[in-house]
């Protein structure tokens, strides 16, 4: 039986100080780091890094687990 690997496209800051204008497009499975559950629906959010925003996009677990944009950052394999 073959296993479908569900991907997905999103808009993150490519770094914790984004400036308002340091994005990246990064494609990362779609499942929950810690259980390997669906990660959430997309939409568009706004990440503030203390001085600017950011248009992204964002997403809430339905298992209640939080991965930030530094977690997707390593798994995409960009700095940090």
């Amino acid at each position: 039986m073959a296993m479908t690997v569900t991907t997905k496209t999103v808009r993150i800051p490519s770094c914790e100080q984004h400036e308002g204008f340091h994005s990246v497009e990064v494609t990362v499975l779609w499942e929950c780091p810690t259980c390997g559950g669906p990660r959430g629906e997309v939409f568009d959010t706004l990440s503030y890094d203390g001085s600017r925003r950011l248009s992204v996009h964002g997403w809430r677990n339905p298992c209640g687990h939080i991965d930030g944009y530094a977690t997707v950052r390593r798994e995409a394999g960009i700095g940090q």
